[in-house]
């Protein structure tokens, strides 16, 4: 027989299981599971929050409980940086979570002035994995006097996720028409308008704040060819199939935004990663042929800005410097990623 402790637990997750499959839509999806969760974790608060694609910016989506000063329940413009989510690799399979204690030696400065702020004693959080990619982090608190986390909790919140992900995603799935408004209908891929108005906001940086961005303009060199031989059908299955690619590669870089932004043509934003991360990246992507044998193949061109203070740049010339560089990958046939001179630079005269 479990203790009760344990079947308390296991009757929970069934509870939150049931509710979150009749909940419908996505905020409706997290405020079920945060309430049961901070239940079972004996937890003073909960929030769920959301990796903002492009950017290593987490912006709470629900805070549940006994809320800190300045928390509200939904919160308009509550954001962090998260740099942790960046460099987990989902398709690893290895939970992670981290467990910390306001007065643990080892805490890092801003987990224990985010402790402080909210007035909590301890904390834990896990990153939320949805269709094999960092899609948000939960984060749960207790208050002081109560004992921290332990791997009893660790190992009830990775079951709690695993029920999470899997309504997450349905519920992505059933957004409304107007969040259909920033979607591809043939790849399901942000488009232009979602790239544009994500882009404003990372550009949109606080005053004496540096960040790095990075531009990928992608194209699939050889379509025209696939539609004349083979059909729009084939070329439109290439596009999907190029997609995928781009998705399951750049995955590799939590928080980057894929978009496609015309026929054949796809553009990727990450931010707060270094150039030369993101263009190893799409050298792994540059060359491949997605399929319709060896003639199509990918070709990229990159661009990249350190965005500080006396920085004029604009999202559309870093674009237009990444395709720039695309244009001169795709004329000299390269099966490598070009990279565009910095074009916050003044050029030469």
């Amino acid at each position: 027989m479990l203790p009760e402790d344990q079947q308390s637990r296991i009757r929970g997750l069934a509870a939150m299981a049931r509710a979150v499959g009749q909940s419908g839509t996505l905020e409706r999806t997290l405020e079920l599971a945060a309430e049961q969760a901070r239940v079972a974790l004996r937890a003073a608060s909960v929030s769920v929050s959301r990796l903002e694609p492009g950017s290593a910016v987490v912006r709470t989506i629900v805070n549940v409980g006994d809320l800190g000063p300045g928390e509200v329940r939904w919160p308009q413009d509550e954001t962090y940086s998260m740099e942790e989510l960046l460099d987990l690799d989902p398709s690893a399979g290895d939970a992670v979570s981290w467990r910390w204690d306001v007065d643990d030696p080892g805490l890092p400065a801003h987990e224990r002035d985010l402790l402080l702020e909210l007035g909590k004693g301890s904390s834990i959080s896990a990153p939320l994995v949805v269709d094999g990619l960092v899609w948000g982090e939960f984060y749960a608190t207790r208050n002081h006097g109560q004992p921290g986390f332990d791997q009893n909790d660790v190992a009830y919140l990775e079951a709690l996720l695993a029920i999470l992900a899997g309504a997450v995603s349905r519920a992505s799935r059933e957004e409304s028409l107007e969040q259909l408004a920033y979607r591809d209908p043939l790849t399901g891929l942000h488009n232009r308008r979602a790239l544009d108005e994500t882009a404003d906001r990372v550009f949109d940086r606080p005053a004496g704040t540096r960040r790095h961005v990075v531009a990928v303009a992608i194209d699939i060199n050889g379509l025209k060819l696939v539609n004349d031989t083979h059909g729009h059908l084939a070329g439109d299955e290439l596009i999907k199939s190029a997609a995928a690619d781009l998705v399951q590669a750049f995955g590799m870089l939590p928080g980057s935004l894929v978009a496609r932004v015309g026929g054949d043509e796809f553009t990727v934003l990450v931010a707060d990663r270094p150039l030369e991360r993101v263009v190893a990246v799409a050298d792994e992507v540059s060359g491949r042929t997605p399929g319709m044998g060896p003639d199509p193949v990918l070709c990229c061109g990159a661009a990249g800005v350190e965005l500080r203070d006396g920085v004029t740049l604009t999202p559309s010339q870093l674009f237009a410097a990444a395709d720039r560089a695309l244009y001169t990958a795709k004329r000299e046939g390269r099966r490598r990623t070009v990279v565009a001179p910095d074009p916050a630079r003044p050029v030469p005269a």
